[in-house]
């Protein structure tokens, strides 16, 4: 049988943990900032505009590499 004060004592650890974005830093601009690039990505690559810029994808996988 679990008793009222074990209950009471979980959920105050509970409720007092850290939420996912302030424990990564992450605020709700950067996340909607985030949103708009994906949203833009999505709608170039669905009318065929999206294009590779393969000097940009070379030198991220070479710094990537080093």
């Amino acid at each position: 049988m679990i008793s009222n004060i074990n209950t009471q004592s979980m959920a105050y650890v509970q409720a007092s943990s850290p939420k996912d974005n302030e424990s990564k830093g992450v605020s709700k601009t950067e996340k909607s900032e985030e949103l708009d690039k994906v949203s833009s990505l999505k709608k170039q690559i669905q009318e065929g505009t999206y294009q590779v810029d393969l000097f940009k994808t070379a030198q991220s996988i070479t710094e990537e590499l080093l």
